[in-house]
Parts: C-alpha cells; sequence; structure tokens
C-alpha cells in the first residue's frame, strides 16, 4: 500500500470513530432518557388495537399511548428506523456487547445465506402471533414472570435486583440467553426477535431515505454488508430500502470507496446530522406528548374528584369519612397510597411513595386513580403496557379502604390478592342490597347454613364458600382457584352477584371468561346441592369462547 493509500485509510477511520463516538453518546443519552421506550412502542400499539377492537378507544383513555406511537411512527413512515439504530435501549446494550466481543478479538457467529435471512422472520411470526392470539382475540395471556422484557425493566431501572432471581427468574434466564447470543451475533434481538422492530420494519418500507451504492463503482470487498449489524445483503444491490436497515450508517462510513451514500429526494445526507437530529426528535416529541397526556389526565382526575364530592350527599355511604394509607407491591416494590373518604365517597387517592420504574407508573396512575374514583370500585381496568403498576395501585386502595367500609363488594377483586390469605371476603352487606330488589314474602328456597362446593375451569378446579341466611344465598367467597387470575377476576363478580340476584345458578357466563364462569356456577351448584351440568368438557379453545 502506498503512502497515499495510508493516509486516505487514516482519514477513513478517522471518520468512522467520530462518527460512531457521536451515536455512542447519542445511544447513551437515550438510555438514560427512555429506557423502556421500545417496550412501550409495543404495548401502546397493542392498548390501541385492543381498544379499537373491543370498542373501548377513547381520546382520553388512549391518550398517552397515542403520545408513544406518534412520537415514533411518523418518522419511521417517513425516513426509516432511527429509532432502532440511534434510540432503542436494547439495540443499544446489542452494540456494546458487539464493541466489547470486537475488543478482544472474539469471532463474530455468522449467520449467514439463506438460513440467515429466514431466521428474521421469526419476529415477523411473533408478531402475527400477538396480534391474532393476544391482541385480537384475547385468548392467550402471558404469565407473570416469563417475559424476558420484565427482567430487563427490572435490570435497567438498577433497583430490586432481588426480583430478577425470584419472581422473574425464568424471565432473567431469558434474558440472559439473548444476551449471550447477542455478545456473539451483532444485534440479535433485534435481527430475529424483536417485535416491535417487526412494526417497524413494515412501517419503514415506503420511507423516502434510501441507501444508495452503484456496484459499477464497486470493488467488491462487501465491507458494507459486513459491517451491517442487520447483515443486510447490499452487495447485491444498487439501492436499499429494506425494512431491516436500522439507519446506524455503518455502511456508509465503512465504504473504502465512499461508494456507499444516505440519500433523501437524490441528496446526500450526513448520518450523523441526521441521525442526532432524528434521535432528538423522537425523544423531544415521546417528553412533550407524555407530559401532556399526563396533564389531561390529571385534569380528568381532578374533575371526577370534585364530581364525586358533589354527588356524595346524593349517594348512599360506601366508606367510612376519613384518610387512609394502604400499601401493595407493584411491577418492581412498594406502592403506598392515601385514600381520601368525604361523605361516604373515595374522594382523593394520593401517592406516598413507589418503587415502579416512573415511565410505567406515571403511564397508569391518573387513568387507573381516575377510574376508581369515577366508579367507587377498584374493580377498574389495568392500563395496557403498565398491568403490574395498576394492579398495584388497585390493590393498595383496596387496602387502604378494607375495613372502612360495609360493601366490601364496592373494592372489588383487589381486595382478593391482598387478603388471600383469609381465603374470604365478606360479601353480606352486597347481598343485602340485592335481597332489597326481591320480594320480602318470597320463601326460603335453601337451608341456612355455610357450605363448600368445587367446579372445573380451565386449569383445573376452583373452590367456593356459599353463606345460606333465611333461606337465600347471601355470600359467595373464593376459598382458591386455578384458572388464571386475568380470566378468573374478568368472571368472578359479574357471576357472584348475578347468582345472589337471582337465587340461582342459571346466570350468564361473562364473554371471554368463559371457563371460569362455568366453574364458579358449577362449585355453586355443587355447595348447594344443586344439579349443573358443565359446559366446559364440551367446549374447545380457550377462554376467548362467547
Amino acid at each position: 500500500m502506498d503512502q497515499r493509500s495510508k493516509n486516505k485509510l487514516k482519514r477513513k477511520m478517522r471518520k468512522i470513530k467520530k462518527i460512531n463516538f457521536i451515536r455512542r453518546i447519542v445511544q447513551l443519552v437515550c438510555f438514560f432518557l427512555l429506557p423502556g421506550l421500545f417496550i412501550q412502542i409495543y404495548t401502546s400499539t397493542k392498548a390501541l388495537v385492543m381498544a379499537l377492537v373491543n370498542s373501548s378507544f377513547s381520546l382520553q383513555a388512549n391518550l398517552l399511548d397515542l403520545a408513544v406511537v406518534l412520537s415514533v411512527y411518523p418518522l419511521t413512515l417517513l425516513l426509516g428506523r432511527f429509532f432502532c439504530g440511534w434510540v432503542c435501549a436494547m439495540g443499544s446494550i446489542g452494540d456494546l456487547l458487539t464493541a466489547i466481543r470486537n475488543g478482544l478479538k472474539i469471532k463474530e457467529l455468522k449467520m449467514e445465506g439463506s438460513a440467515g435471512q429466514k431466521l428474521k422472520a421469526v419476529k415477523y411470526i411473533l408478531l402475527l402471533f400477538a396480534i391474532i392470539f393476544i391482541w385480537v382475540l384475547q385468548i392467550i395471556a402471558i404469565p407473570q414472570g416469563i417475559n424476558p422484557l420484565d427482567a430487563f425493566g427490572v435490570l435497567v431501572s438498577l433497583n430490586n435486583w432481588d426480583l430478577l432471581l425470584s419472581t422473574f427468574l425464568v424471565a432473567t434466564i431469558l434474558l440472559a440467553a439473548i444476551l449471550v447470543l447477542s455478545f456473539f451475533v451483532p444485534r440479535f434481538f433485534c435481527r430475529y426477535l424483536c417485535p416491535t422492530g417487526a412494526i417497524l420494519s413494515l412501517l419503514s418500507l415506503p420511507r423516502m431515505l434510501t441507501i444508495k451504492k452503484p456496484r459499477e463503482n464497486c470493488r467488491n470487498c462487501t465491507l458494507c454488508t459486513q459491517n451491517c449489524p442487520m447483515a443486510i445483503p447490499l452487495y447485491k444491490t444498487d439501492k436499499s430500502r429494506s425494512g431491516e436497515c436500522i439507519e446506524c450508517g455503518q455502511c456508509v462510513i465503512g465504504c473504502p470507496m465512499d461508494n456507499c451514500h444516505m440519500q433523501l429526494a437524490g441528496k446526500d445526507l450526513n448520518t450523523k446530522t441526521i441521525g442526532t437530529i432524528a434521535a432528538t426528535t423522537i425523544v423531544g416529541l415521546n417528553y412533550i406528548g407524555t407530559i401532556s397526556a399526563n396533564a389531561v389526565a390529571f385534569e380528568s382526575t381532578q374533575t371526577l374528584t370534585m364530581d364525586a364530592s358533589q354527588s356524595a350527599t346524593a349517594s348512599s355511604t360506601k366508606y367510612q369519612d376519613g384518610s387512609y394509607p394502604g400499601t401493595a407491591p407493584g411491577f418492581q416494590g412498594q406502592i403506598t397510597v392515601d385514600v381520601t373518604v368525604a361523605n361516604g365517597l373515595i374522594t382523593a387517592i394520593d401517592e406516598v411513595s413507589n418503587e415502579d420504574t416512573p415511565e410505567f407508573f406515571n403511564r397508569c396512575w391518573n387513568t387507573v386513580t381516575g377510574e376508581i374514583i369515577q366508579s367507587q370500585t377498584t374493580d377498574v381496568d389495568a392500563v395496557s403496557g403498565a398491568t403490574y403498576s395498576s394492579q398495584g395501585i388497585m390493590d393498595a386502595v383496596a387496602a387502604a379502604l378494607y375495613g372502612q367500609t360495609g360493601t366490601t363488594a364496592a373494592i372489588g377483586e383487589s381486595a382478593d390478592s391482598i387478603l388471600a390469605e383469609s381465603k374470604t371476603i365478606d360479601s353480606s352487606s352486597t347481598a343485602s342490597s340485592q335481597k332489597s330488589s326481591m320480594s320480602s314474602d318470597a320463601a326460603a328456597l335453601f337451608t341456612d347454613g355455610t357450605y363448600e362446593g368445587s367446579g372445573s375451569g380451565l386449569r383445573g378446579e376452583t373452590l367456593v364458600e356459599v353463606t345460606v341466611q333465611a333461606g337465600k344465598i347471601t355470600a359467595i367467597s373464593e376459598i382458591s382457584k386455578q384458572d388464571d387470575d386475568q380470566f378468573f377476576y374478568r368472571a368472578w363478580d359479574t357471576v357472584t352477584e348475578e347468582i345472589i340476584a337471582a337465587q340461582s345458578i342459571e346466570v350468564d357466563a361473562v364473554s371471554g371468561a368463559t371457563y371460569s364462569s362455568n366453574s364458579i356456577m358449577e362449585a355453586v351448584a355443587a355447595a348447594l346441592d344443586l344439579t349443573f351440568e358443565n359446559p366446559n368438557s364440551s367446549l374447545q379453545g380457550g377462554h376467548g369462547r362467547p
């Protein structure tokens, strides 16, 4: 190599180091600002699709989800996957592992040829599976503790790492396996597994930005493909708008002939400039959208609080006036709230402390507390993408209210998880209010006493306790169950209340929780020695059966 070529190579290496340094700084900043954004994009998309499928979409309830997707989707549609290449925390960890491997001079595990390209289809298959069975049909739920992204959330929070070896042990093992593979295969998770990447890949296909590399000026070194962390076979084409491209610019800066360019409308772009602008835009839009959505939710909560106070005098008293603290576990630790009751109604819920990741806790706080105040019960929907924090808030409020009311049904199913050790929830006053609608001279239907019965659900046995007073069913308490919480508690309150109201087990199953509904009816029938033919044995599929 002559001196001129050596000087050119040195200049090229300085350029590569400079651009990579700037990208690493941007990635580091984004990692600390928004480590969970790649998870939020997926969960917000899921929440929006499920809201549309269930005809429950509302601008107020889904504003935060809209803010999250709108901070990323338009830019991806216009320019490509800059989020993946410059912002995503999981991608940044993958790049770090690759840099460490290169520094140690350990060989990369090549996933070459058609087999490597076919493996990229796995993430699209996973996304399609999730859309059909989790988002639309809603017949499958991922059990707590096995999703590796949950373990990632705990890991990057730098808090409560003990959960990684207890609650999230399986998730931790899966995450460790992904990270090990990412050490040997650049961007392993991004290439083959990431559902968010699959969404953004499809969304980026019509983008205006192109990687141009005229092959007539190429010396066939294939460095563009070798430098590509997504293993796109760039040497085979003159220009590329592959959905797999994460706009990292490694092909551009690594070309020794300066033959590879990032272009928009035929004009060359500076990789580090466009990447920095794109990342700043995404982070800025996300912060502006999130703050605005939380402000709207806060205003809504304040309005609900005022409405609750104004309507208190016209409503029956549910709770004893006062201020009550309550604590329950969230995603990463304890959530403590202070619940204010005025004129017998919940009028305010204040956060005392929480140990959850702020972006997930804040995502659900205003929505969940607002709905609790509005409905005067903790039996409200969890916010998609912040399920653990949502349930923790409900449980904390239930813990605060337990014992402060004669209507435990108003507390909702959250009390079950807080007071599971007691194996029973007193529903007597709920039954009393429902009994008042019946004829006062109705004949006694059952023999007074307390009875136990069991029924078969989707996962196993449901065991209940039925209380009969004055010849009528007055309370139904859960002793144990084996069905998934998500489906069992969707059915529990509705089915038991309808049984008490009708004084009959001939009530409707709850759509989306058919197996659990039937198991509850069968258990009550067994306790009362009634005939009931459980249709679960004849059903096919899962809880989604109508």
